[in-house]
C-alpha cells in the first residue's frame, strides 16, 4: 500500500496481534462486524490500514466481547489481550523473550521502537523520577485506555507486580505512570 508521506498507517503486525489476542472470541457477529470494518479475520492481512481503523475495531470488539463494561475499561482489557496476542506473532514471540532479558527500565526506554513496529507515527519518551517508576509520554492516537492495557500486559510479560495509571490526556499526548515492585 503506497501512502502519502504524512498518512498515519497501522501495520499488519498490530492487526494480527489484536486478532490473536481476541481469539477465541472472534466468531459470529464479531467476525462479521470486523470484516465489514476492513479487518477480515479469515483473510490475508494487507500491509497496513489508515490509523483511524484501530479505534473502530476496538469499539466493535468492546461492544461484542465486553458489552457490560464501560468503553474505557473494555479498551483496557483489549489492550491487555493485544499484548498477549502480539506475543503469539513471530515478531512478538522473539521480541518478548528479548524484553524479559532487558528488564523493566530498559524495556520502557525502548517503547518507541516497539510501538513503531505497529504503526508509522507513534513517539514515546520516558523519565524515571524514582527507581521503580517510569513516566511514559506517548504521542499517538488518543486511545489511552487501550495503551494502558498494553502497558499492563507489559508488566505481566515481565512478570513484575505493578500498576499503570493514566495521567491527564492532552490531545494526542498521553502520559502514563508505570510503577513496579522489585
Amino acid at each position: 500500500m503506497a501512502a502519502p508521506e504524512n498518512q498515519r498507517i497501522i501495520f499488519a503486525v498490530q492487526a494480527e496481534g489484536l486478532l490473536r489476542g481476541l481469539d477465541p472470541d472472534v466468531t459470529g457477529r464479531l467476525k462479521t462486524r470486523l470484516k465489514e470494518a476492513g479487518l477480515d479475520p479469515d483473510g490475508a492481512l494487507p500491509p497496513g490500514w489508515p490509523a483511524e481503523r484501530l479505534k473502530v475495531w476496538l469499539d466493535i470488539a468492546s461492544a461484542e466481547i465486553y458489552p457490560d463494561f464501560p468503553l474505557d475499561e473494555a479498551h483496557r482489557r483489549i489492550g491487555r489481550r493485544f499484548l498477549d496476542g502480539w506475543q503469539r506473532t513471530m515478531l512478538g514471540a522473539a521480541s518478548a523473550q528479548f524484553l524479559k532479558v532487558l528488564g523493566m527500565k530498559r524495556t520502557l526506554e525502548r517503547l518507541t521502537r516497539a510501538f513503531r513496529t505497529g504503526d508509522n507515527f507513534s513517539e514515546t519518551s520516558v523519565d524515571f523520577p524514582e527507581e521503580r517508576v517510569g513516566v511514559v509520554t506517548i504521542r499517538s492516537q488518543q486511545l489511552p485506555h487501550y495503551i494502558a492495557g498494553i502497558l499492563d500486559g507489559g508488566l505481566a510479560l515481565m512478570k513484575v507486580k505493578g500498576k499503570v495509571t493514566i495521567e491527564p490526556v492532552s490531545g494526542e499526548t498521553m502520559t502514563f505512570r508505570v510503577e513496579w515492585e522489585p
